[in-house]
């Protein structure tokens, strides 16, 4: 019988594993994801993270902006924007995107502004530079619901390197991109109509239509449930130009740009204004998602309108002259029998002795007017302003 052949395995030892004694604050250590504390921190907040490109990237207008793969940067005017939070199935890792229509002096691009936890802290007419390896086509994605809007890109700067935003906040750049599409020197700009017109007619059938109004009043936030049982915050901006006035109302994530327009000073453009019936007939102003806002546009109508505000607020602002031989104005806030009370006053005196008769005036400014529940609760007040009479519910 023939002697057998070694195996393998008898040339190789079989390796005895000591017992390794744990570190101490192994029971304390956590498992990490294999992500540093500034990869976490650039990922959540990209705005702030390092950005260094890997490659260079070509600057152009937006008009020159060509459908395909290409490294371009580019700058623009926020001119319309809607915030969505939910998943969306393209980028699952982003908890909502933002919508903008971005403009500059030659031509209007849309955008789709992924974030991974906050969304942006945008507004209305704030100047961004981009950074962007892709540019799509509107038409053939269906995505085209504005006529000079050829071009659009989907963008996630937490997520993809190649993508980077930046807001300008510098008063360097306030008069970039400020001229509105379409306008060519020493020419009319092409479907400019007053107010008037487009509130009675020009809204109806009229392609690429445009007013030019200026701020005359700033609404509080109010908060309203929806028929989901969800709830949305509204705020109403009243506009005027020299042939009327209305109002426009504003949603969600717009609100905060109008804390920075001042009424009588602030010009808008609004290209593609929605339509809105008011309850009492009147018509409105809406914010589509076509519609497109310049803040502060820079054409000659603008600075006339600027000049026609500033002239009307004044007049309107103008003090009224205090009546020679009716009330001593002196002796009313100074004298021995007060004559200008404040509401502190009225108070105090009305509950020590509701009896009393006193005559005076108050300098006070009305916020707000609930005619109807007022009437209601007997709380209307009856008072003699400058010979017009006010009557009350039931003083």
């Amino acid at each position: 019988m023939k002697d057998s052949y070694p195996s393998i395995q008898s040339f190789y030892k079989r390796e005895v594993q000591g017992e390794k004694e744990p570190p101490p604050d192994a029971s304390s250590a956590k498992a990490g994801d294999g992500f540093t504390e500034e990869e976490l921190s650039d990922a959540i907040d990209p705005l702030s993270r390092r950005w260094n490109p890997e490659r260079e990237y070509e600057e152009m207008s937006i008009s020159q902006l060509i459908p395909g793969p290409r490294a371009v940067t580019f700058v623009g005017r926020i001119v319309n924007l809607a915030s969505f939070f939910g998943i969306v199935p393209k980028q699952p890792k982003a908890a909502g995107l933002q919508s903008l229509i971005v403009k500059d002096d030659s031509a209007a691009i849309s955008i789709k502004l992924y974030f991974a936890r906050d969304q942006y802290p945008l507004k209305l007419g704030q100047l961004l530079s981009f950074w962007t390896v892709f540019i799509s086509d509107t038409s053939k994605i269906g995505r085209s619901v504005v006529s000079t809007v050829t071009v659009c890109a989907n963008m996630f700067p937490g997520r993809v390197t190649s993508d980077h935003i930046m807001i300008h906040t510098t008063g360097s750049t306030d008069g970039i991109c400020h001229t509105p599409l379409e306008y060519k020197k020493n020419e009319p700009l092409p479907g400019l109509m007053t107010l008037d017109a487009w509130l009675k007619s020009g809204h109806d059938g009229v392609v690429d239509a445009k007013i030019l109004v200026c701020v005359k009043s700033l609404g509080a936030k109010k908060t309203i449930k929806r028929k989901d049982g969800g709830e949305s915050d509204l705020a109403e901006v009243g506009l005027f130009d020299h042939t009327g006035d209305a109002r426009m109302t504003l949603w969600n994530s717009q609100i905060d740009s109008c804390k920075e327009w001042q009424p009588g000073v602030t010009i808008l453009l609004l290209s593609n204004p929605g339509y809105k019936t008011l309850f009492s007939g009147k018509g409105s102003v809406g914010f589509a998602h076509q519609t497109m806002i310049d803040v502060e546009p820079d054409f000659p109508d603008a600075d006339w309108l600027r000049k026609f505000a500033a002239g009307k607020m004044k007049k309107e602002s103008l003090k009224v002259v205090w009546p020679e031989g009716v009330w001593d104005f002196e002796a009313a806030e100074y004298g021995v029998v007060r004559m200008l009370f404040t509401l502190a006053e009225l108070d105090r005196w009305v509950r020590s002795d509701g009896t009393q008769t006193f005559t005076g005036m108050i300098n006070v400014t009305i916020m707000e007017m609930s005619l109807v529940s007022l009437h209601r609760r007997n709380m209307l007040m009856c008072s003699e302003w400058y010979a017009f009479f006010l009557s009350g519910s039931s003083l």
